[in-house]
């Protein structure tokens, strides 16, 4: 029986080892990880406000240990790949034909003066964190969240649903959620936010904390100075490298472990997949620094099917950004690069932008605007990226989108899309914002 070792235990992990049970039998499966529970990543927010149980939001690993998985809670301190064997904390070795690493990403923490001081925090992928921290936030009057990308904002929003709390965001962007989406969709988050109390501070970054023992002030670039008992970083994360450079493996901490499009690594016994591998823009063939659960999971799956044997190659050869969030009811979704990002890149696009009533008639209930900004190169009408605000549906819509994109549709391919119409869910035949996009992009292509 063959032996696969997984080093890992999040999204990446979960859909290898889903896969590699449906494609290779006579295969002995082992994942190993360094925390008792792992969260959802995604659901992590949702663990300070919507769930009154942080624990509720476990990915559970009954499923798989079921189906005859080994879960081993240690720390990997080696691996000795001569000999292929992994070795643990604990002192054990565990053998292998094939490792697969998936260590994943860790949170980037500039050097601020102070920020060791107590009550200074990361957001980390273990639930017994999560759970120490939701109980500092019910603590704390002053909350301070630093940065304002996905985590930051729907944290941020979460905590208002604790009682009374002084919460302010501190993005040095020139807004929140600016990596994802242009100006009117970051302005429009923003409104929402501060709608909600939330004070929301852009174009200014953080110069150092000042406290004895605990934090009690987080100083800006601009002087001003905030009260905070409890500080949350989510400026962003890097590939967590160190044990496959240790292992010889070709790639460095910025672009994470290198792979091909079989998601192999330098060394032929040796695949790696998730935040710690190295990535390709699928637009502009650049190196990408996006770090996605969706994009854990498809390289999961990629690196299963290739495991022993190269049989599938990624393709797309290539990631793009795929995001959507839901602040405060209100649901943004974005695909491909921007218009600012097309616009240093050099890119000639045109912008498309429209709305239209998500339900039809337009007069049932719970009808409401969507609205969106779609991206096509100006050359052949190749969709390039999409924004969209609205209900429910933008979450599924996006998706759509990103697969769209993914598959180089141009234009003329959204034109003639045949989808799925219900007055419920949907809107009009021919109010239908994908139709409406490549309707007016065509125009301006004739």
């Amino acid at each position: 029986m063959k032996s696969v070792v997984v080093v890992g235990g999040g999204v990446a992990a979960k859909g290898f080892l889903s896969a590699g049970l449906a494609l290779h039998k006579d295969t002995k499966f082992t994942f190993i990880r360094n925390c008792e529970k792992s969260p959802v990543p995604c659901g992590i927010p949702y663990a300070f406000g919507t769930l009154e149980n942080p624990y509720d939001n476990i990915s559970s690993d009954q499923g798989l240990i079921n189906k005859g998985v080994d879960l081993i809670i240690d720390e990997v301190v080696d691996v000795d790949v001569e000999g292929k064997l992994v070795k643990l904390a604990k002192g054990n070795d565990i053998a292998y034909d094939k490792l697969v690493m998936a260590t994943g990403a860790m949170p980037f923490v500039p050097p601020f003066p102070g920020k060791d001081l107590k009550n200074i925090e990361v957001i980390v992928k273990d639930l017994d964190v999560v759970k120490s921290q939701k109980d500092k936030i019910m603590a704390a009057k002053n909350i301070v969240v630093v940065g304002g990308g996905f985590i930051g904002v729907e944290i941020a929003d979460e905590i208002t649903k604790l009682g009374e709390k002084n919460i302010t965001i501190v993005e040095l962007a020139r807004n929140v959620l600016s990596a994802a989406f242009d100006v009117k969709y970051c302005e429009e988050t923003e409104e929402i936010l501060r709608k909600k109390g939330i004070n929301v501070l852009t174009e200014v970054g953080v110069t150092e904390f000042k406290g004895n023992d605990k934090v009690e002030k987080v100083v800006l670039a601009d002087g001003t100075e905030l009260d905070a008992d409890f500080v949350l970083l989510s400026i962003g994360v890097k590939p967590n490298v160190d044990l496959g450079l240790k292992m010889g493996l070709n790639g460095d901490g910025r672009s994470g472990i290198i792979v091909d499009a079989y998601q192999q690594t330098s060394n032929p016994d040796v695949l790696a997949m998730g935040d710690c591998a190295s990535k390709v823009d699928l637009i502009t063939g650049k190196p990408s620094g996006i770090k996605l659960a969706s994009i854990a999971a498809r390289e999961g799956r990629v690196a299963a099917a290739n495991i022993f044997s190269k049989t599938m190659v990624t393709d797309p050869k290539g990631v793009t950004s795929l995001f959507s969030t839901s602040i405060d009811g209100v649901y943004f979704g974005a695909t491909g690069m921007t218009h600012e990002q097309l616009v240093r890149e050099n890119i000639e696009h045109e912008v498309v932008e429209l709305s239209t009533i998500d339900r039809h008639p337009e007069a049932l209930p719970d009808a409401s605007e969507m609205i969106g900004s779609f991206m096509f190169a100006k050359e052949n009408g190749k969709l390039l990226g999409c924004q969209i605000r609205g209900a429910s549906q933008v979450a599924e819509a996006i998706n759509f989108l990103g697969y769209a994109l993914q598959q180089d549709a141009t234009a003329q391919d959204l034109f003639v899309l045949n989808y799925a119409s219900h007055p419920m869910g949907t809107a009009s035949p021919n109010k239908y914002l994908v139709h409406m996009a490549a309707t007016e992009m065509l125009k301006r292509m004739r």
